[in-house]
């Protein structure tokens, strides 16, 4: 029950700070694009739009929101009720991917209607916006402004996004199989095309201890960031 209503305080607070109007006008520009795009490169600009949809937009939105409740010393309040951090993390990790998944579903069902596999898709979109999500906050607990955070991201970003190279055949490095976006793009690519039980073997094998690292390191940087500038 507490982690409902943790999921619904943040569901509330996201419609309330204009998320759901800020994806729905993003999805709106992704739909015309590719309505406009020829034929031939609907399906590479769907997935590069919903490789970078989950991820960016996780990504900095978590970020916002998180230094946006450090702005309103809402966790000097929310912390000292029974809410664990554990319960925090998930019910942002979980409120961002569904609303991730709700964009990237509408997107996929008006551009491209049944003509996809939407298994593929869905694990797709759910691993690649809670591993952002997830370093999305982590980041933000360790800056103080919306500015610090936009200028250091890109540093912990960049590397998740090296896949692109192997997408767009600028590269065939075996390497960057071991990042957990390539193992997105894999099964994005199957979107259109046939998934091997080996491809879904290697995106769970690929983000599974990514997943465990970043939340572990998350979680520290959240505890640590109530103990030194919330409680101290």
């Amino acid at each position: 029950m507490k982690n409902l209503e943790l999921f619904k305080f943040d569901v509330r607070f996201q419609f309330r700070h204009g998320f759901y109007a800020a994806y729905a006008l993003v999805s709106i520009v992704y739909i015309s694009l590719l309505l406009l795009a020829p034929t031939s490169y609907i399906e590479p600009l769907s997935i590069l739009i919903i490789f970078t949809d989950p991820s960016v937009l996780g990504f900095f939105f978590v970020g916002g929101l998180v230094l946006l409740e450090k702005d309103q010393a809402i966790f000097s309040t929310l912390f000292v009720s029974p809410i664990r951090i554990h319960q925090y993390l998930m019910s942002k990790v979980l409120s961002l991917t569904l609303l991730a998944i709700a964009s990237s579903l509408i997107i996929f069902m008006v551009i491209h209607q049944h003509h996809i596999n939407y298994l593929p898709f869905l694990i797709a979109v759910m691993l690649c916006s809670i591993f952002f999500t997830l370093l999305g906050i982590f980041l933000a607990v360790r800056v103080d402004s919306i500015n610090m955070f936009l200028y250091t991201s890109p540093l912990i970003t960049i590397i998740f996004y090296l896949p692109l190279l192997n997408f767009f055949k600028l590269s065939d490095s075996i390497w960057l199989y071991l990042l957990p976006t390539q193992a997105v793009l894999t099964l994005l690519e199957g979107t259109f095309n046939s998934v091997t039980v080996l491809d879904y073997f290697y995106g769970i094998a690929v983000f599974v201890p990514w997943i465990s690292l970043v939340y572990l390191l998350t979680y520290r940087s959240f505890k640590h960031f109530l103990r030194t500038k919330c409680f101290s």
